[in-house]
C-alpha cells in the first residue's frame, strides 16, 4: 500500500514540475458571415461569391490524422489574406486563429490547386495574327516601360 501511495506522490510531482499543454479548439468564425462584402474584398481582393467559388472549384479537404482538420474555407480565406497582402504567416494565422504551419500549408495547398486549374483560366493565342493583335491591345493599355 506504502508503494502505491509513494508511486502517486512520484506522480503528482512530476505533473507539477512538466505540466502538460491542455488542447486548444479555436473558435474558426466564418469571416464571410462576419464581415460585410466591401471588407471582405479590400482584405482578400475577392468578393464572397468568388472565394466560395474557388472553395468549391479547387476541393482542398485535406485527410488528417487528427481529429480537427482545417476547414477549406478557412484554409483559402488564409492563403488568399496571404497572397494578398504579403504579410508574414504569423500575422495571417493571428487573423483566423490557425498555426503558422496551417498558414504555411494551406498556401502550398492552394497554389498548387491553382496550378492545376490554371490552363481553364489562362490561355495563349496561337495564331500568329491573333498574338500580334494581342500585343497590340497590351501595348495599348499597359504602354512601354
Amino acid at each position: 500500500m506504502a508503494d502505491i501511495e509513494r508511486r502517486l506522490r512520484r506522480a503528482r510531482y512530476i505533473n507539477e514540475l512538466f505540466p502538460m499543454d491542455r488542447r486548444v479548439f479555436r473558435d474558426r468564425t466564418n469571416p464571410l458571415e462576419t464581415l460585410s462584402p466591401m471588407e471582405i474584398r479590400e482584405r482578400y481582393r475577392f468578393f464572397p461569391e468568388t472565394i466560395l467559388f474557388l472553395v468549391n472549384m479547387l476541393n482542398l479537404e485535406r485527410a488528417t490524422e487528427r481529429s480537427c482538420p482545417l476547414p477549406p474555407l478557412i484554409s483559402t480565406l488564409a492563403a488568399l489574406h496571404f497572397l494578398a497582402t504579403g504579410t508574414h504567416h504569423i500575422v495571417t494565422a493571428g487573423l483566423h486563429g490557425i498555426s503558422r504551419s496551417s498558414v504555411s500549408g494551406a498556401v502550398k495547398q492552394f497554389t498548387d490547386s491553382v496550378c492545376l486549374h490554371l490552363n481553364d483560366f489562362v490561355f495563349f493565342p496561337n495564331i500568329e495574327n491573333v498574338q500580334r493583335t494581342v500585343q497590340k491591345q497590351f501595348y495599348n493599355i499597359a504602354g512601354a516601360y
